[in-house]
């Protein structure tokens, strides 16, 4: 072996062979790196699968749309268990399908990678798609913008007809794709609002059965003016009674403070609005005169009322009963003819009852009560003729008898008069007649 070792021919023997299999290993290293899709595997020391790939698409989006490209796909790495876990976290190889210089139809593609380095080797799952290309349009639909949580607008404001801008917008896909669009839409929020304001607002899209549509448009928001507006109107405000009051309480006055309000709400409803009368006041739970807060009603349309409360005052009168009697009847209307005497009451007398505030009625007085009948065109004979009364404004007066019965007579062509007559009081100054015995 030392001989060996000492010839030179030997030596460079050796090192020709080495030369080769350097060379050899080069040339392999190289043509596995060209091809892209190498099946069956070579050994490797690991193998791992890797899920959730993005698919990158090459062709021209200004001209066609493509459908059948998966969004993700699986790759499985072999080679050594270093060069596969660097090429795991770093992820620095593409998967992507070439569709430049294809027209519009389906096709089977083969999807392609790069960016794996020679001593890697890698498997697409799958290895080939079916794609379908046609032809891009562009077409232009109007926004409607749809308000969100309108019924929570502070109160007292109103909101008129939005503006958009851009009023339309350009949404691109193939014909049968733009043929399903039935809206376009823009959401805007007015919970909280009290002004005017101005929101970037996203674009949705709609087929006719209320879908939602996944196609490209040329902006994904508009900006949307809310223009906000409170209308205001001054109004008097009403009372509505409801209820009875208990006997014996009478109510003297019933006072809204303040007895006008402003109310808010669309022109409209104000203009068709002159007065509230939603203030209620319970006459069965009155028992005594008070101030209490009430709540002022809004009618249908009307958002807002300032001040929404206000204050009501009730003074009532508790009333006393009494009852007046002998109080004289006046006679009026009695012919020079006739004569006349009661029948009921044969005293000419009546007893009245008088509601009214205690302290009135403890002074009142027959004096202050005038009781009459009339009997102008009344022939002989017995009559019931209705009792007329009278007495101050601020009491009641109930009559205990509603008529008085009268007779008449003719009288006598001697001058005599009819026995058996009272003196009654008349209508010339109050002259009583006497009856002869």
């Amino acid at each position: 072996m030392d001989k060996l070792m000492d010839n030179h021919w030997f030596l460079r023997g050796i090192a020709l062979l080495l030369a080769i299999m350097l060379y050899m290993s080069t040339n392999i290293d190289k043509n596995v790196s060209d091809n892209f899709n190498p099946s069956p595997f070579p050994v490797g020391d690991t193998t791992e699968t890797i899920s959730g790939v993005p698919v990158s698409a090459y062709y021209d989006e200004d001209k066609y749309i493509v459908s059948g490209i998966p969004e993700k796909v699986s790759v499985t790495l072999e080679g050594q268990n270093n060069v596969v876990a660097a090429a795991k976290v770093k992820r620095q190889f593409e998967v992507f399908v070439n569709l430049r210089g294809y027209t519009p139809g389906t096709y089977e593609i083969p999807l392609k990678y790069s960016g794996v380095p020679s001593n890697l080797h890698l498997k697409v799952q799958p290895a080939k798609i079916q794609v379908t290309i046609k032809k891009k349009e562009v077409k232009s639909f109007p926004v409607e913008v749809k308000y969100l949580n309108e019924n929570q607008v502070q109160a007292g404001t109103a909101i008129d007809k939005p503006i958009v801008k851009p009023s339309t917008v350009e949404v691109a896909g193939t014909t049968e794709q733009l043929s399903q669009i039935a809206l376009v839409r823009a959401y805007v929020d007015l919970k909280g609002v009290n002004k005017t304001v101005t929101k970037e607002a996203k674009i949705v899209l709609y087929d006719k059965d209320g879908n939602q549509l996944d196609l490209k448009t040329g902006s994904s928001t508009v900006n949307v003016t809310v223009p906000v507006s409170s209308p205001e109107k001054t109004v008097s405000l009403g009372v509505t009674k409801t209820g009875s009051l208990q006997e014996g309480i009478t109510v003297t006055s019933i006072k809204v403070e303040p007895s006008e309000v402003e109310i808010y709400g669309s022109k409209d409803v104000l203009d068709n609005i002159t007065s509230l009368e939603g203030i209620e006041v319970d006459l069965s739970k009155i028992t005594e005169s008070t101030t209490f807060d009430a709540s002022v009603s809004l009618p249908k349309g009307v958002t807002k009322a300032a001040p929404s409360q206000v204050k009501v005052t009730v003074e009532v009168q508790k009333q006393q009963r009494k009852t007046i009697t002998d109080i004289p009847l006046q006679v009026n209307g009695l012919s020079d003819l006739l004569t006349m005497k009661f029948s009921d009451p044969q005293n000419g007398k009546i007893s009245v009852d008088v509601f009214g505030d205690a302290s009135v009625i403890e002074k009142m007085s027959a004096e202050q009560i005038k009781a009459s009948i009339n009997i102008g065109n009344m022939s002989a004979g017995t009559h019931d003729v209705p009792i007329q009364i009278s007495g101050p404004n601020n009491v009641t007066l109930e009559l205990k008898q509603k008529n008085a019965k009268v007779e008449l007579a003719k009288k006598q062509e001697t001058g005599h008069e009819v026995q058996g007559q009272p003196e009654q009081p008349t209508n010339k100054g109050n002259e009583q007649e006497k009856r002869s015995e």
